[in-house]
């Protein structure tokens, strides 16, 4: 009865607010489809950042950092969001409605709506628990994340972010603008495909028999298998014994749209000049399917979450794993 009754507040208050939910939903599309591509900035790192700041103003997950860089990002509309979720941060103010992608569902009945704000909330727990385990921390293609600057801040650990060149100044620039401060960590920029992110690591101070924590989130959809392969082989070679990578995977399935929801993704991204490519097969059992990769590498699987194997459809489309250097 509570969530019909906030649901019908937040209706209500909707209603009365479209002209700017309209305004704002087009200027937010405006920055983030337009201006990102005349900048030449990844759409889906922004989009992987908006999640965040709507998980803060529902005080699902608390992301100040995130709030005070997405007012000055060049590519995306603080304002824009305000007037999108007006309605909603309102009923929120009122009545404590919650809306449904912004809620962490039970584990294993996450959906293609709510999945990315339970992978914010696990790969921080990940991170948080290893970030005073280890000795160096590797960010590989961090885009515009902001946790590092919230959970490694006590200095007990050197932090290296590895990225692209356009996305990186860009995310420096706008940390800046929002004066937060990030003088712990050391950027790397990198042309991934002309440069040896591995040469740029070591010249930059990496220390090789030093326990590392290697956090890869949301990257390797975007890359082809071998690059993947390649990917996890240098990390394993760059590691001590002991060290953590942290990635997720896609299944196979989200990446080729089987279902009408992934179509669209798929057709979006692949508009936005930034395709889906690689993913494993998790019609089985997904952590056979992840050890089946990184133990060629001499990585070992602690752990792998599996998200919507509890869904309609009883199969995983998107896991987590945790794996230690043997």
């Amino acid at each position: 009865m509570l969530k019909f009754f906030q649901f019908i507040i937040f209706l209500i208050l909707q209603i009365l607010f479209l002209p700017f939910a309209i305004c704002g939903g087009l200027l937010a599309l405006y920055f983030e489809m337009v201006v990102s591509r005349k900048l030449g900035v990844s759409f889906t790192a922004e989009q992987a950042i908006q999640p965040r700041w709507t998980m803060h103003y529902f005080a699902v997950r608390s992301d100040p950092n995130t709030v005070a860089f997405m007012k000055h990002l060049p590519i995306e509309s603080h304002l824009g969001f305000l007037g999108m979720f007006g309605a909603a941060l309102l009923a929120n103010r009122i009545c404590g409605y919650i809306p449904s992608f912004t809620q962490i569902p039970e584990y294993g009945k996450e959906t293609l709506s709510s999945f990315i704000c339970s992978r914010t909330v696990l790969f921080d727990q990940i991170m948080e628990r290893y970030a005073s385990e280890v000795e160096q921390i590797v960010i590989m293609g961090g885009g515009f994340d902001l946790r590092v600057l919230q959970l490694t801040r006590d200095g007990s650990a050197n932090v290296f972010e590895v990225d692209q060149e356009k996305t990186q100044s860009m995310k420096l620039e706008t940390i800046q603008k929002a004066g937060l401060s990030n003088d712990w960590i050391t950027y790397i920029t990198v042309d991934f495909r002309e440069e040896s992110w591995v040469e740029k690591l070591l010249e930059h101070g990496f220390d090789q028999t030093k326990r590392t924590y290697f956090h890869w989130e949301s990257v390797s959809l975007y890359l082809e298998e071998d690059v993947v392969r390649d990917t996890i082989a240098k990390m394993s070679s760059l590691s001590s014994k002991g060290s953590i990578l942290a990635q997720d995977f896609y299944a196979k399935s989200f990446i080729k749209g089987e279902t009408y929801l992934m179509r669209k993704a798929v057709q979006l991204v692949e508009k936005m000049g930034e395709p889906w490519l690689y993913g494993i097969d998790m019609s089985d059992d997904v952590k056979t399917s992840i050890e089946a990769l990184v133990n060629e590498f001499n990585f070992q699987a602690l752990e792998v979450s599996q998200f919507g194997h509890k869904g309609k459809t009883g199969k995983p489309f998107y896991a987590i794993s945790v794996c230690e250097k043997v």
